[in-house]
């Protein structure tokens, strides 16, 4: 049953969606990110709504901004909107689009553009929600602070982890107590059933290196080839993943809980004996779930390039196989090399590893409780639009900016809410693809929500 608020007019939800218009064609693409564009239309549009905020230049034509609304109580913890990042990835096939992907065109009750979906929506939303809060003065029992980021994209240095490091007291976190709602939960998974995301994997990046010894390629037999150590590397590594290493079904219980599912789903989801099982039939009916579990369920290791070798005719001297490693929360460093040798065996001792340099994000995997005041916070905004709504807990594959925020004690959460009648994989697959897009209900429920959850856990 859909409950409307009165409090969100539609001059609300249509000054949002032209927020999120012009951030798109502000057309800050990481990198460089020239974020300030986007900074500077937020920072304008609060003052005009006399709000006070401040701005973090954290590299040329690069930024951060907050504001604040003070709580009454000292010792009533306080909520972040954010870090909400205003930077986008590159387009790399314009041609593809149906549209201008900078347009940030509305048509077919669609705002279309590049980071529309990630995060541009959820900036605008949390931005118009702080600013509705505000011109009712809103009188929270904690600090209500609005975090609006650069750099999330590649890594956050000029972004969260900058204001994080040099401007702490803004955040509130040193203080009070402080929970913040970021990217990117509020997904419908079934009837009433909404995702809320609770942590995410780690990320390492790891080069294996190999030696052998250069000959001609004519003559290969018992040649010490480079190449072939880093190709039987790969091999025993996915051997390794899909058959010895150690899982984990703590997620999948959470998972199991939320959804409700049934005595016998849930104990084939628990059971690490009776994991593998499951998603091999799963694969056939599913496949898409079939390696979400899986990947919940495990660290895992994808070889995804390899390069060795100067000529064809010359057997490779030197080889290496780069590795995309993302952990659970509480593996570390320490035990990602301990698998990749055991995996290895013998050929451990032939092999280098380092870190790789020059792109992705290094990260430990972080959590926040799933269950909390906070949460039942969370789960009533929803419910004041969906009153059977409950939520559900999930770990993001992916790393995000709430990591840095975790550091600091902060519990921090993926939450927002879509548009329920709109399937789970048009959102997954828009996100830095072509045609991304988002729909003005998932606009509309959105603001609401960051509204709700405000007077659900601040309200005096």
């Amino acid at each position: 049953m859909l409950i409307e608020m009165e409090k969100i007019s539609k001059e609300d939800t249509a000054e949002t969606n032209d927020l999120i218009v012009e951030l798109v064609q502000n057309k800050c693409i990481n990198p460089p990110g020239d974020e300030l564009r986007s900074i500077k239309t937020i920072e304008k549009f609060l003052e005009a709504k006399g709000i006070e905020c401040k701005v973090y230049e954290s590299a040329q034509k690069r930024g951060n901004l907050t504001a604040v609304i003070k709580g009454s109580d000292p010792n009533h913890p306080g909520l972040i909107f954010g870090p909400s990042h205003v930077d986008v990835v590159p387009v790399t096939k314009p041609e593809e689009w149906s549209i201008d992907p900078f347009s940030g065109e509305i048509k077919d009750d669609y705002i279309w553009g590049r980071g529309t979906l990630d995060m541009l929506f959820m900036v605008a939303t949390q931005v118009q929600a702080f600013a509705k809060l505000h011109s009712e003065q809103f009188k929270p029992k904690g600090d209500l602070v609005l975090f609006i980021v650069a750099d999330e994209e590649c890594g956050g240095e000029y972004g969260t982890k900058y204001v994080v490091d040099k401007h702490p007291e803004e955040l509130g976190f040193k203080k009070r107590r402080m929970f913040a709602v970021t990217e990117s939960g509020g997904f419908s998974i079934a009837p009433n059933k909404f995702i809320f995301i609770s942590g995410e994997k780690g990320a390492f990046l790891k080069v294996l290196k190999f030696k052998g010894t250069p000959g001609h390629g004519s003559m290969p037999y018992d040649a010490d080839n480079a190449v072939l150590k880093a190709s039987k590397a790969a091999l025993l590594l996915n051997r390794y993943c899909e058959k010895k290493i150690p899982l984990e079904t703590k997620y999948l219980r959470n998972l199991a809980k939320g959804m409700k599912m049934n005595f016998f789903t849930s104990f084939f989801l628990s059971n690490k004996k009776l994991l593998p099982f499951a998603i091999r039939m799963l694969k056939k009916s599913d496949p898409s779930m079939a390696k979400f579990i899986h990947s919940i369920s495990r660290m895992t290791i994808s070889p995804n390039m390899v390069e060795g070798g100067t000529k064809t005719n010359i057997i490779a001297s030197t080889a290496q196989l780069n590795l995309d490693i993302r952990t659970l929360p509480g593996q570390d460093n320490k035990y990602v090399l301990h698998h990749l040798k055991k995996a290895l065996g013998k050929l451990s001792k032939e092999v280098e590893i380092t870190e790789f340099e020059g792109e992705g994000i290094f990260s430990l995997g972080s959590e926040s409780p799933v269950n909390s005041e906070f949460v039942n916070a969370m789960q009533r905004a929803i419910q004041l639009e969906f009153s059977e709504a409950s939520l559900v807990p999930l770990i993001s594959m992916t790393a995000t900016d709430g990591r840095f925020l975790r550091e600091q004690g902060v519990d921090t959460y993926g939450f927002a809410l879509y548009n329920p009648d709109k399937p789970l994989n048009e959102f997954l697959n828009l996100v830095h693809g072509v045609n991304e897009r988002v729909d003005l209900k998932t606009v509309e429920l959105s603001l609401k929500v960051y509204y709700n959850l405000a007077h659900e856990f601040l309200d005096e």
